[in-house]
């Protein structure tokens, strides 16, 4: 049996005040991303990893998304741009990146989000 699972918006325990590590990035235009990632859920077998992740502030360019990824931003905010579009989302707004995305990811400040991704 499967119960529901809560999703903290400050993390499980310390998560917020845990030092941070580095973070990968697709090709890095500014700044050097440190932070962390929790990981509440996976399910290998349908690719799905659901969680809560924070990092300091940079800016990367994602020539493939690899992922579709579905975003709800707790604290800070990003812009996502490309060719097309630009786009500011802020604390509570929800999005999805889909996979395949070809643009800037701009996060001026430090961020907080929750995240599910299929790979």
């Amino acid at each position: 049996m499967t119960d529901p699972i809560r999703l903290s918006p400050t993390g499980p325990a310390g998560f917020l005040q845990a030092a941070g590590m580095a973070l990968p990035t697709a090709t890095l235009i500014e700044g050097s991303p440190v932070g962390a990632d929790h990981v509440y859920f996976t399910r290998p077998e349908a690719r799905l990893k659901v969680g809560i992740w924070r990092s300091s502030a940079y800016t990367e360019f994602y020539e493939n998304y690899p992922c579709d990824e579905f975003m709800v931003i707790l604290e800070g905010h990003v812009i996502v741009e490309n060719e097309r579009s630009s786009e500011r989302f802020d604390p509570g707004d929800a999005f999805l990146i889909p996979r395949g995305f070809r643009g800037y990811w701009r996060q001026p400040v430090a961020m907080t989000k929750y995240y599910a991704i299929v790979e």
